[in-house]
């Protein structure tokens, strides 16, 4: 899909309204912003601390925006399926402007130096696979990165039930920071963050869940037990079926560790790709080490499909199926539902 440009403006032709993140004293909140385009410029801001965009946030920014350009544009872009949608439809009615909604994808190239140069100012989610655009980084790492972090209206990757802004989004920067110290072994700085977290939202699953990935770090049977307090507040909780997954291929149980990579997925919200693409690749690896290539075949197939831009999954599928002498021809085949990765596979 072709992302649009500056340059496919007119003047006085179109505002862009695009939505970033931020925490704001552990509220998740959105801003909403708006664009002139071409010149690039931003013309206004409103802070949304609501569930979500009120008719009084649409009317605002567009006033605010007014106040900067001195005139309304033809019709307002905006993503589709943003929460913003109704409220922003009415307010540009009322100013006789069309409200024109498209593939989010559209707009990438439009946003990402602003994500970028918020991001460097504020913790923004939304805004972390920018942080360096400005570096030789390979476009498939930055998608990977994309992919890890939820989108702010979709159910939470914990399968509460929730929508992420009004789940783990406030934990969400203490999450990522336990994470970072503890590959870092740095213990100390990873359980401080794994503290906030729960002075925030308690002893959530999740909570316990990224605990015992700290641990996991520095004394496995202390992860191992708190582990099984996750499991024990959620059995359906599914990164913490997914780590047990990883601890049981550790020991060799094979069997189990497939039971439990296969409840990850079954648990896991169909909008987590990033999650459901780990598990299943690590549900092909213990496929393969059982004895059985076809299934971890389609297993890692179906991990490529989630998130093509993975080189791991791309690795497995070369070197131990569609590289492997030792499998029939039909069995070395790029089945047909990924051939159209095939170029990127190769």
């Amino acid at each position: 899909m072709k992302t649009w440009q500056l340059t496919d403006f007119r003047s006085g032709d179109a505002w862009m309204a695009f939505r970033l993140d931020a925490q704001v004293q552990n509220q998740a909140v959105d801003i909403y912003m708006l664009m002139d385009l071409p010149s690039g410029k931003l013309l206004g801001f409103q802070a949304v601390d609501t569930d979500v965009a009120k008719d009084r946030h649409a009317q605002a920014l567009l006033d605010s925006a007014f106040d900067v350009k001195g005139q309304w544009p033809k019709r307002i872009i905006l993503a589709k399926a943003d929460p913003a949608e109704d409220p922003l439809r009415k307010a540009a009615a009322v100013r006789d402007i069309r409200l024109e909604c498209v593939p989010e994808p559209q707009l990438e190239d439009l946003i990402a130096p602003v994500k970028q140069s918020y991001g460097q100012r504020c913790f923004s989610p939304s805004s972390m696979p920018y942080a360096a655009l400005d570096e030789d980084i390979d476009e498939m790492d930055r998608e990977s990165v994309k992919q890890m972090i939820p989108e702010t209206y979709d159910p939470c990757w914990c399968a509460s039930g929730k929508k992420f802004k009004f789940c783990c989004k406030p934990i969400f920067k203490d999450i990522v920071g336990a994470m970072a110290f503890a590959e870092e072994g740095r213990k100390d700085e990873a359980l401080r963050h794994i503290e906030e977290a729960k002075k925030i939202v308690g002893e959530t699953p999740e909570v316990l869940c990224r605990e015992a990935i700290v641990w996991s770090h520095f004394d496995k049977d202390k992860s191992t037990a708190i582990l099984e307090r996750a499991l024990a507040a959620n059995p359906s909780h599914p990164r913490a079926n997914y780590i047990r997954g990883i601890d049981l291929m550790d020991a060799g149980n094979h069997h189990g560790a497939i039971e439990a990579y296969k409840r990850a997925i079954d648990c896991y919200p169909k909008t987590a790709r990033y999650h459901l693409n780990e598990a299943y690749n690590n549900l092909g690896t213990a496929y393969f080490e059982s004895g059985d290539p076809m299934k971890a075949k389609a297993a890692w197939e179906q991990a490529l499909v989630l998130m093509p831009s993975d080189k791991t999954v791309r690795r497995n599928l070369i070197e131990f199926i569609y590289g492997n002498a030792q499998l029939s021809g039909a069995q070395r085949a790029v089945s047909p539902f990924v051939e159209k990765f095939f170029d990127r596979v190769r």
